[in-house]
Protein backbone atom coordinates (compact mmCIF):
# COMPACT_ATOMS: atom_id res chain seq x y z
CA UNK A 1 0.00 0.00 0.00
CA UNK A 2 1.48 3.55 -1.03
CA UNK A 3 2.10 6.16 1.68
CA UNK A 4 -1.13 8.02 -0.59
CA UNK A 5 -3.26 5.79 -0.36
CA UNK A 6 -2.64 4.96 3.82
CA UNK A 7 -3.19 8.77 4.26
CA UNK A 8 -6.57 8.42 1.91
CA UNK A 9 -8.21 5.59 4.40
CA UNK A 10 -6.71 7.05 7.57
CA UNK A 11 -8.33 10.63 6.57
CA UNK A 12 -11.76 8.61 5.17
CA UNK A 13 -11.77 6.78 8.82
CA UNK A 14 -11.46 9.80 10.46
CA UNK A 15 -14.48 11.81 8.42
CA UNK A 16 -17.01 9.20 8.95
CA UNK A 17 -15.96 7.49 12.10
CA UNK A 18 -15.60 10.53 14.24
CA UNK A 19 -16.39 14.79 14.38
CA UNK A 20 -14.54 16.57 12.15
CA UNK A 21 -11.75 17.37 14.42
CA UNK A 22 -8.29 15.46 12.68
CA UNK A 23 -6.43 18.90 13.20
CA UNK A 24 -7.43 18.68 16.75
CA UNK A 25 -6.60 14.82 17.19
CA UNK A 26 -3.32 15.11 15.00
CA UNK A 27 -1.72 17.73 17.38
CA UNK A 28 -1.93 15.91 20.12
CA UNK A 29 -0.20 12.96 18.44
CA UNK A 30 2.61 14.62 17.03
CA UNK A 31 5.86 13.68 15.26
CA UNK A 32 7.77 10.48 16.18
CA UNK A 33 11.32 10.43 16.20
CA UNK A 34 11.69 8.84 12.41
CA UNK A 35 8.53 9.18 11.38
CA UNK A 36 7.44 11.91 9.06
CA UNK A 37 5.32 14.41 10.49
CA UNK A 38 1.59 14.02 8.59
CA UNK A 39 0.07 16.77 10.27
CA UNK A 40 -0.04 18.99 7.00
CA UNK A 41 -0.60 16.59 4.24
CA UNK A 42 -3.53 14.58 5.78
CA UNK A 43 -5.22 18.45 6.71
CA UNK A 44 -4.86 19.33 2.91
CA UNK A 45 -6.26 15.96 2.12
CA UNK A 46 -8.83 16.25 3.84
CA UNK A 47 -10.12 19.72 2.61
CA UNK A 48 -9.63 18.30 -0.56
CA UNK A 49 -11.62 15.07 0.37
CA UNK A 50 -15.09 17.29 1.99
CA UNK A 51 -14.86 18.66 -1.28
CA UNK A 52 -15.57 15.30 -2.94
CA UNK A 53 -17.88 13.70 -0.85
CA UNK A 54 -20.85 14.39 -2.59
CA UNK A 55 -19.41 12.89 -5.74
CA UNK A 56 -18.59 9.82 -3.22
CA UNK A 57 -22.56 9.62 -1.55
CA UNK A 58 -23.45 9.72 -5.59
CA UNK A 59 -21.22 6.63 -6.18
CA UNK A 60 -22.11 4.98 -3.12
CA UNK A 61 -25.88 5.04 -3.87
CA UNK A 62 -25.31 3.78 -7.52
CA UNK A 63 -23.62 0.70 -6.02
CA UNK A 64 -26.29 0.15 -3.85
CA UNK A 65 -29.24 0.24 -6.70
CA UNK A 66 -26.69 -1.50 -8.72
CA UNK A 67 -27.42 -4.69 -5.87
CA UNK A 68 -23.83 -4.89 -4.20
CA UNK A 69 -21.56 -5.77 -6.65
CA UNK A 70 -19.25 -5.96 -3.79
CA UNK A 71 -21.07 -8.97 -2.11
CA UNK A 72 -21.11 -11.00 -5.66
CA UNK A 73 -17.81 -10.51 -5.80
CA UNK A 74 -17.23 -11.67 -2.05
CA UNK A 75 -19.14 -14.96 -2.88
CA UNK A 76 -17.23 -15.71 -5.92
CA UNK A 77 -14.19 -15.78 -4.29
CA UNK A 78 -15.02 -17.61 -1.34
CA UNK A 79 -18.04 -20.00 -1.46
CA UNK A 80 -17.55 -23.36 -2.00
CA UNK A 81 -19.00 -24.03 -5.36
CA UNK A 82 -17.03 -27.55 -6.25
CA UNK A 83 -15.65 -30.17 -4.09
CA UNK A 84 -13.16 -32.55 -5.65
CA UNK A 85 -11.95 -35.94 -4.21
CA UNK A 86 -8.93 -37.93 -5.32
CA UNK A 87 -8.97 -41.41 -4.30
CA UNK A 88 -6.11 -44.20 -4.24
CA UNK A 89 -5.59 -45.54 -1.30
CA UNK A 90 -4.40 -41.73 -0.17
CA UNK A 91 -8.03 -40.05 -0.26
CA UNK A 92 -8.00 -36.23 -0.39
CA UNK A 93 -10.72 -33.57 -1.02
CA UNK A 94 -9.91 -29.93 -2.53
CA UNK A 95 -13.06 -27.38 -1.75
CA UNK A 96 -12.94 -24.56 -4.46
CA UNK A 97 -14.64 -21.34 -5.85
CA UNK A 98 -16.16 -20.11 -8.95
CA UNK A 99 -13.19 -19.70 -10.46
CA UNK A 100 -11.84 -23.62 -9.60
CA UNK A 101 -9.20 -21.65 -7.15
CA UNK A 102 -8.79 -23.61 -4.02
CA UNK A 103 -10.39 -23.27 -0.75
CA UNK A 104 -8.89 -25.91 1.13
CA UNK A 105 -7.43 -28.85 1.04
CA UNK A 106 -7.76 -31.87 3.45
CA UNK A 107 -6.50 -35.00 3.87
CA UNK A 108 -9.92 -38.21 5.22
CA UNK A 109 -6.86 -40.72 6.18
CA UNK A 110 -3.72 -41.06 7.08
CA UNK A 111 -2.48 -42.17 4.00
CA UNK A 112 -3.55 -38.54 2.34
CA UNK A 113 -1.73 -36.73 5.22
CA UNK A 114 1.59 -38.25 3.93
CA UNK A 115 0.89 -36.84 0.13
CA UNK A 116 -0.40 -33.33 1.74
CA UNK A 117 2.63 -33.14 4.12
CA UNK A 118 4.35 -29.60 3.10
CA UNK A 119 2.03 -28.50 0.41
CA UNK A 120 -0.10 -25.19 0.83
CA UNK A 121 -2.25 -25.26 -2.08
CA UNK A 122 -5.04 -22.54 -0.72
CA UNK A 123 -5.28 -20.09 -3.80
CA UNK A 124 -4.01 -22.21 -6.16
CA UNK A 125 -5.55 -23.36 -9.57
CA UNK A 126 -7.10 -26.87 -9.99
CA UNK A 127 -5.51 -28.15 -12.54
CA UNK A 128 -2.19 -26.87 -10.37
CA UNK A 129 -3.24 -28.24 -7.01
CA UNK A 130 -3.97 -31.89 -9.31
CA UNK A 131 -0.23 -31.82 -10.58
CA UNK A 132 0.84 -31.72 -7.46
CA UNK A 133 -1.03 -34.25 -5.50
CA UNK A 134 -0.76 -36.88 -8.53
CA UNK A 135 3.25 -35.79 -8.59
CA UNK A 136 3.15 -36.94 -4.59
CA UNK A 137 1.01 -40.18 -5.14
CA UNK A 138 4.18 -41.12 -7.81
CA UNK A 139 6.82 -39.66 -5.48
CA UNK A 140 5.39 -42.31 -2.55
CA UNK A 141 4.66 -45.32 -4.87
CA UNK A 142 0.82 -45.30 -4.39
CA UNK A 143 0.91 -44.63 -8.12
CA UNK A 144 2.80 -47.22 -10.16
CA UNK A 145 2.68 -49.81 -12.83
CA UNK A 146 1.45 -52.51 -10.29
CA UNK A 147 -1.71 -49.93 -9.30
CA UNK A 148 -2.41 -47.62 -11.79
CA UNK A 149 -6.07 -46.65 -10.96
CA UNK A 150 -7.04 -43.23 -9.77
CA UNK A 151 -10.81 -42.14 -8.80
CA UNK A 152 -12.18 -38.81 -9.47
CA UNK A 153 -15.03 -37.50 -7.87
CA UNK A 154 -16.68 -34.02 -8.73
CA UNK A 155 -19.82 -32.57 -6.30
CA UNK A 156 -21.42 -29.56 -7.98
CA UNK A 157 -24.54 -27.88 -8.01
CA UNK A 158 -24.15 -26.73 -11.68
CA UNK A 159 -24.15 -30.02 -13.79
CA UNK A 160 -22.50 -28.66 -16.58
CA UNK A 161 -19.62 -27.03 -14.40
CA UNK A 162 -19.09 -30.77 -12.98
CA UNK A 163 -19.05 -32.60 -16.58
CA UNK A 164 -16.51 -30.10 -17.51
CA UNK A 165 -14.27 -30.25 -14.18
CA UNK A 166 -14.12 -34.03 -14.58
CA UNK A 167 -12.90 -34.07 -18.28
CA UNK A 168 -10.54 -31.51 -17.59
CA UNK A 169 -8.90 -33.46 -14.70
CA UNK A 170 -9.26 -36.52 -16.91
CA UNK A 171 -7.28 -35.13 -19.37
CA UNK A 172 -4.59 -33.45 -16.27
CA UNK A 173 -4.03 -36.30 -14.72
CA UNK A 174 -4.41 -39.27 -17.72
CA UNK A 175 -0.95 -36.49 -19.29
CA UNK A 176 0.87 -36.80 -15.70
CA UNK A 177 0.78 -40.79 -15.56
CA UNK A 178 1.66 -40.59 -19.66
CA UNK A 179 4.83 -38.66 -18.17
CA UNK A 180 5.68 -40.86 -15.98
CA UNK A 181 5.47 -43.55 -18.29
CA UNK A 182 2.66 -45.38 -16.45
CA UNK A 183 -0.90 -46.52 -18.58
CA UNK A 184 -3.24 -44.56 -16.43
CA UNK A 185 -6.45 -46.38 -15.55
CA UNK A 186 -8.85 -43.08 -14.52
CA UNK A 187 -12.42 -43.41 -12.62
CA UNK A 188 -14.46 -40.34 -12.93
CA UNK A 189 -18.01 -40.11 -11.45
CA UNK A 190 -20.21 -36.87 -10.02
CA UNK A 191 -21.38 -37.47 -6.32
CA UNK A 192 -24.42 -35.58 -4.78
CA UNK A 193 -24.41 -34.85 -0.88
CA UNK A 194 -25.79 -37.60 1.09
CA UNK A 195 -25.95 -37.43 4.87
CA UNK A 196 -25.80 -41.22 5.07
CA UNK A 197 -23.04 -42.03 2.65
CA UNK A 198 -21.14 -39.23 4.34
CA UNK A 199 -21.28 -40.70 7.24
CA UNK A 200 -19.68 -43.96 6.03
CA UNK A 201 -17.42 -41.71 4.17
CA UNK A 202 -16.33 -40.80 7.99
CA UNK A 203 -16.12 -44.13 9.85
CA UNK A 204 -13.83 -45.39 7.06
CA UNK A 205 -11.63 -42.82 6.68
CA UNK A 206 -12.40 -42.40 2.75
CA UNK A 207 -14.02 -39.69 0.73
CA UNK A 208 -17.91 -39.47 -0.20
CA UNK A 209 -17.13 -39.94 -4.08
CA UNK A 210 -14.77 -43.49 -2.98
CA UNK A 211 -17.96 -44.37 -0.46
CA UNK A 212 -20.63 -44.14 -3.10
CA UNK A 213 -18.72 -46.31 -5.23
CA UNK A 214 -18.19 -48.75 -3.43
CA UNK A 215 -22.25 -48.17 -2.47
CA UNK A 216 -22.78 -49.46 -6.05
CA UNK A 217 -20.74 -52.11 -6.13
CA UNK A 218 -22.22 -53.56 -2.83
CA UNK A 219 -25.78 -52.87 -4.68
CA UNK A 220 -24.83 -55.24 -7.36
CA UNK A 221 -23.72 -58.27 -5.54
CA UNK A 222 -25.01 -60.46 -2.92
CA UNK A 223 -21.59 -61.22 -1.33
CA UNK A 224 -19.27 -58.22 -1.36
CA UNK A 225 -20.03 -55.53 1.97
CA UNK A 226 -19.11 -51.72 2.05
CA UNK A 227 -16.82 -53.22 5.50
CA UNK A 228 -14.83 -55.54 3.12
CA UNK A 229 -14.35 -52.95 0.45
CA UNK A 230 -13.52 -50.07 2.19
CA UNK A 231 -9.95 -51.11 3.18
CA UNK A 232 -9.42 -52.15 -0.29
CA UNK A 233 -7.66 -49.65 -2.89
CA UNK A 234 -9.15 -48.13 -6.17
CA UNK A 235 -6.90 -50.23 -8.17
CA UNK A 236 -8.85 -53.55 -6.66
CA UNK A 237 -11.88 -52.19 -6.75
CA UNK A 238 -11.70 -51.21 -10.52
CA UNK A 239 -10.50 -54.60 -10.84
CA UNK A 240 -13.54 -56.23 -8.89
CA UNK A 241 -15.65 -53.74 -11.72
CA UNK A 242 -14.33 -55.91 -14.48
CA UNK A 243 -16.65 -58.80 -12.66
CA UNK A 244 -20.14 -59.72 -14.69
CA UNK A 245 -21.34 -59.32 -11.28
CA UNK A 246 -20.41 -56.19 -10.54
CA UNK A 247 -22.61 -53.19 -12.20
CA UNK A 248 -21.51 -49.56 -12.09
CA UNK A 249 -23.66 -47.01 -12.58
CA UNK A 250 -23.62 -44.95 -15.43
CA UNK A 251 -22.38 -41.39 -13.69
CA UNK A 252 -19.13 -43.64 -13.66
CA UNK A 253 -16.73 -43.16 -16.65
CA UNK A 254 -13.83 -45.42 -17.35
CA UNK A 255 -10.63 -44.66 -18.77
CA UNK A 256 -7.82 -47.14 -19.39
CA UNK A 257 -7.26 -50.86 -17.74
CA UNK A 258 -6.47 -51.86 -14.00
CA UNK A 259 -3.31 -52.93 -13.86
CA UNK A 260 -3.26 -56.85 -12.19
CA UNK A 261 0.80 -56.99 -12.96
CA UNK A 262 1.02 -57.12 -8.76
CA UNK A 263 -1.03 -60.47 -8.46
CA UNK A 264 -0.70 -63.93 -10.29
CA UNK A 265 -2.83 -63.05 -13.04
CA UNK A 266 -5.27 -64.91 -15.23
CA UNK A 267 -3.18 -67.29 -17.44
CA UNK A 268 -1.41 -68.52 -13.83
CA UNK A 269 -4.83 -68.85 -12.16
CA UNK A 270 -6.15 -70.92 -15.08
CA UNK A 271 -3.57 -73.85 -14.53
CA UNK A 272 -3.50 -73.99 -11.24
CA UNK A 273 -7.30 -74.62 -11.24
CA UNK A 274 -6.94 -77.10 -14.04
CA UNK A 275 -4.02 -78.93 -12.84
CA UNK A 276 -5.90 -78.71 -9.22
CA UNK A 277 -9.40 -80.15 -10.93
CA UNK A 278 -6.82 -82.35 -12.58
CA UNK A 279 -8.08 -82.19 -16.01
CA UNK A 280 -6.40 -80.28 -19.50
CA UNK A 281 -6.95 -76.98 -20.83
CA UNK A 282 -7.75 -78.32 -24.20
CA UNK A 283 -10.54 -80.66 -22.70
CA UNK A 284 -12.14 -77.71 -21.18
CA UNK A 285 -15.24 -75.79 -22.73
CA UNK A 286 -17.34 -72.60 -21.36
CA UNK A 287 -14.33 -71.32 -19.48
CA UNK A 288 -14.44 -67.88 -17.63
CA UNK A 289 -12.00 -65.71 -15.34
CA UNK A 290 -13.12 -63.05 -13.43
CA UNK A 291 -11.56 -61.10 -10.63
CA UNK A 292 -13.25 -61.51 -7.24
CA UNK A 293 -13.20 -61.11 -3.49
CA UNK A 294 -14.45 -64.43 -1.20
CA UNK A 295 -14.49 -64.31 2.14
CA UNK A 296 -11.79 -61.68 2.80
CA UNK A 297 -9.24 -62.74 -0.21
CA UNK A 298 -9.01 -61.51 -3.92
CA UNK A 299 -9.39 -64.26 -5.71
CA UNK A 300 -9.46 -65.04 -9.61
CA UNK A 301 -12.84 -67.47 -10.03
CA UNK A 302 -12.53 -69.98 -12.67
CA UNK A 303 -14.84 -71.38 -14.16
CA UNK A 304 -15.44 -74.21 -16.71
CA UNK A 305 -17.31 -77.31 -18.00
CA UNK A 306 -15.17 -80.54 -18.62
CA UNK A 307 -16.89 -84.17 -19.71
CA UNK A 308 -20.07 -83.10 -18.21
CA UNK A 309 -18.62 -81.56 -15.10
CA UNK A 310 -18.92 -77.89 -14.24
CA UNK A 311 -16.01 -76.60 -11.73
CA UNK A 312 -15.66 -73.37 -9.72
CA UNK A 313 -12.47 -73.11 -8.54
CA UNK A 314 -11.29 -69.71 -6.23
CA UNK A 315 -7.77 -69.22 -6.83
CA UNK A 316 -5.66 -66.58 -4.27
CA UNK A 317 -4.61 -63.88 -6.70
CA UNK A 318 -1.27 -63.10 -5.01
CA UNK A 319 0.02 -67.02 -3.93
CA UNK A 320 -1.67 -69.03 -6.30
CA UNK A 321 -3.75 -71.33 -3.76
CA UNK A 322 -6.68 -72.78 -4.63
CA UNK A 323 -9.24 -71.62 -1.15
CA UNK A 324 -12.36 -72.70 -2.72
CA UNK A 325 -12.90 -75.74 -4.66
CA UNK A 326 -16.49 -76.95 -5.83
CA UNK A 327 -18.11 -79.25 -9.23
CA UNK A 328 -21.66 -79.95 -10.41
CA UNK A 329 -22.49 -82.70 -12.40
CA UNK A 330 -21.46 -86.33 -13.01
CA UNK A 331 -18.42 -87.06 -15.72
CA UNK A 332 -19.54 -88.47 -18.53
CA UNK A 333 -17.61 -91.25 -21.38
CA UNK A 334 -16.57 -88.96 -24.53
CA UNK A 335 -18.50 -89.51 -27.53
CA UNK A 336 -14.64 -89.87 -29.15
CA UNK A 337 -13.44 -92.48 -27.35
CA UNK A 338 -10.33 -93.55 -26.86
CA UNK A 339 -8.50 -94.07 -23.56
CA UNK A 340 -7.41 -90.23 -22.24
CA UNK A 341 -10.75 -89.21 -23.01
CA UNK A 342 -12.69 -91.54 -20.98
CA UNK A 343 -13.89 -90.45 -17.99
CA UNK A 344 -16.41 -92.45 -15.82
CA UNK A 345 -18.62 -91.62 -13.14
CA UNK A 346 -17.17 -93.31 -10.35
CA UNK A 347 -13.72 -91.39 -9.56
CA UNK A 348 -12.00 -94.61 -7.51
CA UNK A 349 -8.80 -93.96 -6.52
CA UNK A 350 -9.06 -90.17 -7.43
CA UNK A 351 -11.01 -89.64 -3.98
CA UNK A 352 -7.94 -90.12 -1.80
CA UNK A 353 -6.07 -87.55 -4.21
CA UNK A 354 -9.06 -85.04 -3.85
CA UNK A 355 -8.62 -85.63 -0.23
CA UNK A 356 -5.20 -84.63 0.61
CA UNK A 357 -4.96 -81.85 -2.08
CA UNK A 358 -7.41 -80.20 0.40
CA UNK A 359 -5.16 -81.39 3.06
CA UNK A 360 -2.42 -79.70 1.27
CA UNK A 361 -0.41 -83.18 1.72
CA UNK A 362 1.36 -85.76 -0.52
CA UNK A 363 1.22 -89.02 0.20
CA UNK A 364 4.47 -89.84 0.96
CA UNK A 365 3.56 -87.41 3.76
CA UNK A 366 1.13 -89.41 5.42
CA UNK A 367 0.35 -92.84 7.02
CA UNK A 368 -2.69 -95.13 7.63
CA UNK A 369 -4.42 -93.73 4.20
CA UNK A 370 -7.48 -96.02 4.05
CA UNK A 371 -10.69 -95.30 1.07
CA UNK A 372 -13.49 -96.98 1.46
CA UNK A 373 -16.65 -96.72 -0.55
CA UNK A 374 -20.58 -96.62 0.50
CA UNK A 375 -23.58 -95.77 -0.86
CA UNK A 376 -26.25 -92.90 0.37
CA UNK A 377 -29.43 -92.67 -0.76
CA UNK A 378 -28.07 -94.28 -3.73
CA UNK A 379 -24.99 -91.83 -4.09
CA UNK A 380 -21.71 -93.13 -3.87
CA UNK A 381 -19.77 -91.87 -1.21
CA UNK A 382 -16.11 -92.04 -0.44
CA UNK A 383 -14.30 -92.14 3.12
CA UNK A 384 -10.81 -91.84 2.95
CA UNK A 385 -8.71 -91.17 6.38
CA UNK A 386 -5.11 -90.69 6.90
CA UNK A 387 -2.84 -89.12 9.57
CA UNK A 388 0.22 -87.41 10.08
CA UNK A 389 2.43 -87.04 13.12
CA UNK A 390 0.43 -84.69 14.53
CA UNK A 391 -2.97 -84.64 12.99
CA UNK A 392 -6.18 -87.79 12.00
CA UNK A 393 -7.73 -86.76 9.10
CA UNK A 394 -11.31 -87.87 7.97
CA UNK A 395 -12.81 -87.09 4.44
CA UNK A 396 -16.24 -87.89 2.92
CA UNK A 397 -15.96 -87.10 -0.97
CA UNK A 398 -18.96 -87.48 -3.69
CA UNK A 399 -17.86 -90.73 -5.97
CA UNK A 400 -18.82 -88.73 -9.15
CA UNK A 401 -17.44 -85.23 -9.34
CA UNK A 402 -14.61 -85.31 -6.46
CA UNK A 403 -16.21 -83.01 -4.59
CA UNK A 404 -15.56 -82.63 -0.88
CA UNK A 405 -18.61 -83.17 1.24
CA UNK A 406 -17.25 -83.33 4.74
CA UNK A 407 -14.01 -83.25 6.54
CA UNK A 408 -12.97 -83.50 10.08
CA UNK A 409 -9.39 -83.34 11.52
CA UNK A 410 -8.25 -84.07 15.00
CA UNK A 411 -4.84 -82.71 16.46
CA UNK A 412 -3.18 -85.67 18.06
CA UNK A 413 -1.89 -84.87 21.85
CA UNK A 414 1.34 -86.18 23.47
CA UNK A 415 1.10 -87.41 26.99
CA UNK A 416 3.46 -84.25 27.92
CA UNK A 417 1.37 -81.90 26.77
CA UNK A 418 -1.56 -83.53 27.49
CA UNK A 419 -0.47 -83.80 31.26
CA UNK A 420 0.16 -80.12 30.57
CA UNK A 421 -3.24 -79.28 29.57
CA UNK A 422 -4.97 -81.09 31.98
CA UNK A 423 -3.65 -78.88 34.97
CA UNK A 424 -6.78 -76.60 35.55
CA UNK A 425 -5.53 -75.68 39.24
CA UNK A 426 -4.76 -72.17 39.96
CA UNK A 427 -1.82 -70.42 37.76
CA UNK A 428 -3.04 -71.99 34.45
CA UNK A 429 -3.57 -68.93 31.75
CA UNK A 430 -6.41 -68.95 29.06
CA UNK A 431 -6.06 -67.84 26.16
CA UNK A 432 -10.07 -66.64 25.90
CA UNK A 433 -13.16 -66.85 23.97
CA UNK A 434 -11.97 -64.14 21.59
CA UNK A 435 -8.49 -65.22 20.84
CA UNK A 436 -10.43 -69.38 20.43
CA UNK A 437 -12.26 -67.77 17.35
CA UNK A 438 -9.43 -65.88 16.11
CA UNK A 439 -7.63 -69.18 15.86
CA UNK A 440 -10.96 -70.74 14.04
CA UNK A 441 -11.36 -68.40 11.54
CA UNK A 442 -7.59 -68.56 10.67
CA UNK A 443 -7.94 -72.05 10.46
CA UNK A 444 -11.03 -71.82 8.03
CA UNK A 445 -9.59 -69.14 5.90
CA UNK A 446 -12.22 -66.70 6.62
CA UNK A 447 -12.93 -63.67 7.61
CA UNK A 448 -14.43 -62.33 10.75
CA UNK A 449 -16.66 -59.62 8.63
CA UNK A 450 -17.81 -62.88 6.33
CA UNK A 451 -18.92 -64.83 9.76
CA UNK A 452 -22.79 -65.25 11.51
CA UNK A 453 -24.25 -67.66 14.11
CA UNK A 454 -21.18 -67.50 16.20
CA UNK A 455 -21.61 -70.02 19.33
CA UNK A 456 -18.77 -70.37 21.68
CA UNK A 457 -18.38 -72.59 24.71
CA UNK A 458 -15.74 -72.68 27.17
CA UNK A 459 -14.84 -76.35 28.44
CA UNK A 460 -12.02 -75.67 30.97
CA UNK A 461 -12.81 -78.29 33.49
CA UNK A 462 -12.54 -80.67 30.72
CA UNK A 463 -9.22 -83.15 30.88
CA UNK A 464 -8.08 -81.27 28.02
CA UNK A 465 -9.58 -77.72 28.56
CA UNK A 466 -10.65 -76.10 25.17
CA UNK A 467 -13.29 -73.79 23.75
CA UNK A 468 -15.74 -75.02 21.43
CA UNK A 469 -16.47 -72.44 18.25
CA UNK A 470 -19.00 -73.05 16.14
CA UNK A 471 -20.10 -70.86 13.22
CA UNK A 472 -21.38 -70.63 9.78
CA UNK A 473 -19.36 -68.38 6.50
CA UNK A 474 -20.80 -68.34 3.30
CA UNK A 475 -22.19 -71.88 2.92
CA UNK A 476 -20.58 -73.50 5.22
CA UNK A 477 -20.53 -74.57 8.56
CA UNK A 478 -18.24 -75.01 11.07
CA UNK A 479 -17.18 -77.00 14.58
CA UNK A 480 -13.64 -76.40 16.09
CA UNK A 481 -12.05 -77.66 19.58
CA UNK A 482 -9.65 -75.23 20.05
CA UNK A 483 -6.79 -75.87 22.99
CA UNK A 484 -7.83 -73.44 26.06
CA UNK A 485 -3.67 -72.75 26.71
CA UNK A 486 -1.61 -72.95 23.42
CA UNK A 487 -4.49 -71.87 20.69
CA UNK A 488 -3.88 -74.78 18.73
CA UNK A 489 -6.51 -76.56 16.34
CA UNK A 490 -7.70 -80.13 18.56
CA UNK A 491 -10.72 -80.85 16.14
CA UNK A 492 -12.51 -79.30 13.51
CA UNK A 493 -15.07 -80.42 11.50
CA UNK A 494 -17.13 -78.18 8.42
CA UNK A 495 -20.02 -78.78 5.60
CA UNK A 496 -21.77 -77.63 3.64
CA UNK A 497 -24.92 -75.81 5.22
CA UNK A 498 -27.95 -77.27 3.58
Amino acid sequence: MTENELLDRLNGALEYAAPDDVDSVLSRCGAQEGTKDMTYEISEKKKKKFRAVPWIAAACLTLVIAGGGFGVHYQQAYAVQSIVSLDVNPSVELKLNSKAKVLSAAALNSDGEKILEGMDLKGADVNVAVNALVGSLLQHGYVDELANSILISVEDSDSARGTALQEELTYEVTAILDAASVNAAILTQSVQEDADLQAKAEQYGISLGKAQLIESMVTGSDQLTVDALAGLTVNELNLLSTNSSTILPETVQTTGQASDSAYIGAEAAKKAAFQYADVMESQVSRLEVEFDYENGVLVYEVEFVCGGVEYDCDVDAKTGDIVKYKTEGSKKTSSTGGTAAVQTQDIGSAAARAALKHAGLSESQVTDLKVESDLDDGRLIYEVKFKTAETKYEYEIDGASGTVLDVEQERKTSGASAAANSNTGTGTSYIGAEAAKTAAYRHAGVAAADVFAVDVESELKDKKPHYEVEFKAGTMEYEYEIDAVTGAVIAYHSEKDD
